[in-house]
């Protein structure tokens, strides 16, 4: 629940996510195996895991856990080292061993620098445009 006079809106433009969404019960680090440059993230392997944990359905009835999901730090293009963490994942209680290396496994990590399409600017119907690194050096 929102505790603030602030709206939901203006809480979530601030970036205080925490105001807005539930705590999850845990947040695990999924971190880089070995040392390199992500060439790749698999967004689609990512969302399947996000609703297995039950942050979305799988069938019309099931119920959102507004508290699960899986939080990128690093994405394709930047360099990591091993240990390093790529990305958080909320949940409670329903991370397996099996659905945590399905995670991992989103992370494509080699030795060649991708070529990446970086968003140029955020647009947003209520806001100004913000340049992209300003906006990812606030975030």
């Amino acid at each position: 629940a929102v505790v603030s006079t602030q709206s939901t809106g203006e809480l979530l433009k601030k970036g205080e996510y925490s105001e807005v969404f539930a705590k999850p019960e845990y947040v695990e680090n999924i971190t880089a195996e070995q040392s390199g440059y992500i060439e790749e993230v698999n967004a689609m392997a990512l969302g399947r895991a996000t609703v297995l944990l039950g942050g979305g359905r799988q069938l019309p009835g099931d119920v959102i856990d507004p508290a699960v999901g899986i939080k990128l730090l690093l994405t394709k293009g930047d360099q990591v080292k091993t240990g390093d963490i790529l990305a958080e994942v909320h949940h409670n209680g329903k991370l397996s061993s099996t659905l945590r290396t399905r995670i991992e496994g989103a992370f494509l990590i080699g030795q060649n620098r991708a070529p990446i399409k970086r968003v140029l600017a955020v647009v947003k119907a209520d806001a100004p445009t913000v340049d992209y690194e300003d906006y990812r050096s606030q975030h």
